[in-house]
């Protein structure tokens, strides 16, 4: 799947004002690291569906930003009467989409395009980066990102930027509902990227 240049660029611009929107837009960031991002790939094999120029943020915008706000206003949020439908488990809307907004941005640094010809032809488009110096996972990158760049997280944003760094584990009734709920919108996030991919 390829999407064309000005859907990327559309993507991009929409990204940073979703940024400025929920208060965690840094200057500095897009300076040195905004065209990466711009560009950057949310998967690194085909098969994923979401392995192609610009899938970062058209993937983090239209699928997981979406689901993650549709679970959480329409299965938790206030009902015709103005009550919270789970208040325990409804989550603040602006920390919400802050952590889903940054949480994959070291993708751009993670992933590199595949320059060997077999890899490509079997639909490996990206490798993991070999020169990065450290060897800290997804989430982890993400937040010394932010941190690098100026953007705070509360603790209950840091404990969700990390959830996709974890293995599965047995139910934890002590997690908070942010992260489960970013941890779940990741889930359906890829089942669906896949699923819509593996139709077309």
């Amino acid at each position: 799947m390829n999407i064309t240049e000005e859907k990327i660029n559309r993507n991009y611009l929409l990204w940073i004002d979703y940024l400025k929107k929920y208060n965690c837009y840094s200057d500095r960031l897009i300076e040195e690291y905004g065209e990466k991002i711009k560009l950057a790939s949310f998967a690194m094999s085909e098969t994923s569906g979401g392995a192609y120029q610009g899938s970062l943020l058209d993937i983090v915008l239209s699928n997981l930003c979406v689901i993650a706000s549709h679970i959480n206003e329409g299965a938790f949020g206030l009902n015709s009467k103005e009550k919270y439908k789970h208040q325990h488990l409804y989550c603040d809307k602006t920390s919400l989409m802050k952590v889903l907004l940054l949480q994959h941005i070291s993708k751009a640094e993670l992933f590199v395009p595949s320059n060997e010809q077999w890899k490509i032809n079997k639909g490996m488009y990206y490798e993991f980066n070999p020169n990065l110096q450290t060897a800290l996972k997804l989430g982890e990158r993400s937040i010394f990102l932010c941190m690098k760049y100026g953007i705070t997280l509360t603790e209950e944003e840091y404990e969700a930027m990390k959830i996709c760094d974890k293995d599965e584990e047995k139910s934890n009734s002590f997690i908070t509902p942010l992260a489960e709920l970013v941890k779940i919108a990741n889930q359906l996030t890829a089942i669906e990227v896949y699923r819509k991919n593996k139709k077309q």
